[in-house]
């Protein structure tokens, strides 16, 4: 059975083809995904492939140490959401293996799949609503295949066609498997009805992908997620991250680059992604800037029982990685913060937003911060607890700062 059709999706096909495929498939035949969380998770790496969460604000992305590496690697990548509260299961295969990770408990097992074969590279991957069913699919001219997670059999399909677009996630409202290709940036949508399935909906929409600096590497976009409102998020194989606005009937000529930076996986290849997000509450932007941290004060509070930290971050004009010193007029100041009822943030003639077990500090207004200079930002952080047990000072995990303009 397939849902019935979203008016929405019938008109943003009509808005960038004069087809407006009538029979296209659905992939979700049982609803949409409504669980989405404020971060999504990569894959990196062909080989040895590790896990990372990926926050979307700041570009944050952090290996989950207690998830192993896994030494075949893995790829076409999907998510189980099993409530609000609790993460994901990951779901991804490695040749005839269907790989199942959970990143809170960081336990990885893997199961072979009946009807799988085991000779294949497989790149794109996305669950259905219920986190029961992944697709995936491999070379072009190979069959794409359905893989009941619960039973581990796996269905053959029509194939993919030819490209470098190694993910794809489906359309928040209508189901609709949506891609990008690598080698021009055209908008694809694939069609599990046609056969090969690749449909071009609209050209060049998106910059052609970069590799990464390791060997081998694919021009790609190796990863892509929507939020719930239809915010489609690219991720190419060097980290530049795209996104592009399909919450209206009508699709923009050209998807926007997030900030002037990359997100940070050293010389490593993103090979996949996987989850969806609530929209972003606030601006995303990726060009790092350097801060530093010093510990001022800090003293017990007894409504509630805890501690409060005063610290001086100090803002600098140069780029993270290096580079020349370029002015500064809005920025971002983002770390950790314990998940715990009552733990805030509070600083003047800035504007911050606690969430998700994050702070952001961002400036209120534009503040030049000319080019070769910095300024201090001062900044009191209540954590609740038992003051003997909470740390002397507070450990700002995460730290980081960002130039939003």
């Amino acid at each position: 059975m397939r849902p019935r059709k979203s008016e929405s999706l019938c008109f943003l096909v009509l808005a960038v083809t004069r087809d407006p495929m009538i029979g296209a498939s659905y992939f979700f035949t049982k609803g949409t995904r409504t669980v989405a969380h404020r971060k999504v998770y990569l894959a990196v790496g062909r080989t040895h492939t590790r896990l990372y969460r990926f926050d979307p604000i700041d570009g944050d992305v952090r290996v989950i140490d207690n998830v192993a590496a896994y030494e075949a690697g893995y790829a076409a990548m999907g998510a189980r959401y099993r409530g609000d509260d609790k993460e994901p299961l990951l779901l991804a295969v490695s040749g005839n293996k269907l790989i199942t990770i959970d990143p809170t408990t960081g336990t990885l097992s893997e199961d072979i799949v009946e009807g799988l074969p085991d000779d294949q590279t497989w790149f794109d991957g996305d669950t259905d609503a219920d986190g029961k069913t992944l697709l995936i699919m491999g070379g072009p001219d190979k069959p794409s295949y359905t893989i009941d997670t619960v039973t581990k059999k796996a269905t053959p399909g029509h194939r993919p066609g030819g490209g470098r677009w190694d993910d794809f996630s489906s359309h928040p409202r209508s189901g609709w498997l949506l891609s990008v290709e690598g080698d021009n940036g055209d908008l694809l949508h694939v069609d599990t009805d046609k056969d090969p399935m690749k449909t071009v909906l609209k050209e060049q929409v998106f910059p052609p992908a970069e590799a990464s600096p390791s060997e081998h590497s694919r021009k790609s976009y190796a990863a892509t997620f929507f939020d719930n409102e239809g915010h489609f998020y690219t991720i190419d194989s060097a980290g530049n991250v795209n996104t592009l606005d399909l919450t209206d009937v009508t699709v923009p000529d050209r998807a926007q680059r997030i900030g002037d930076g990359k997100i940070r996986v050293g010389d490593l290849e993103i090979v996949n992604g996987a989850g969806r997000i609530t929209p972003l509450p606030i601006q995303a932007s990726y060009d790092e800037i350097l801060v530093t941290k010093r510990a001022l004060t800090s003293w017990e509070t007894s409504s509630p029982a805890g501690k409060v930290y005063s610290v001086e971050l100090t803002l600098a004009t140069t780029p993270k990685d290096g580079g020349t010193p370029r002015d500064v007029r809005k920025f971002r100041i983002s770390f950790d913060l314990p998940t715990v009822t009552g733990a805030k943030v509070e600083a003047s003639g800035v504007v911050v937003l606690c969430q998700d077990g994050k702070a952001y500090v961002d400036s209120d207004t534009d503040q030049l911060l000319p080019a070769g200079s910095s300024r201090p930002v001062s900044v009191q952080i209540t954590v609740p607890g038992d003051p003997q047990r909470l740390p002397a000072e507070f450990p700002l995990a995460g730290l980081k700062a960002t130039r939003l303009a």
